[in-house]
């Protein structure tokens, strides 16, 4: 289900771009609080832009990018 992207999904998923990342580090590496980052972590990987592949720590992993349509 696509979602329109924010602001703060943009810096997430660029973020994670890079690499797997957990809500903390995103959270130090945007100017978004760690509940929003949390918040919008609920919403992209219902998407499937985003898996969370570890659970006790919250590390997260772009799955795909939707800003790579094409």
């Amino acid at each position: 289900m696509p979602v329109d992207l924010t602001a703060a999904d943009e810096a997430i998923l660029d973020r994670l771009a890079d690499g797997r990342c957990t809500v903390g580090y995103l959270a130090g590496e945007t100017e978004y609080s760690r509940q929003h980052v949390h918040n919008r972590l609920n919403v992209l990987p219902a998407a499937e832009y985003v898996d969370k592949v570890h659970d006790p720590t919250g590390l997260y992993a772009l799955q795909t990018d939707p800003r790579q349509s094409g």
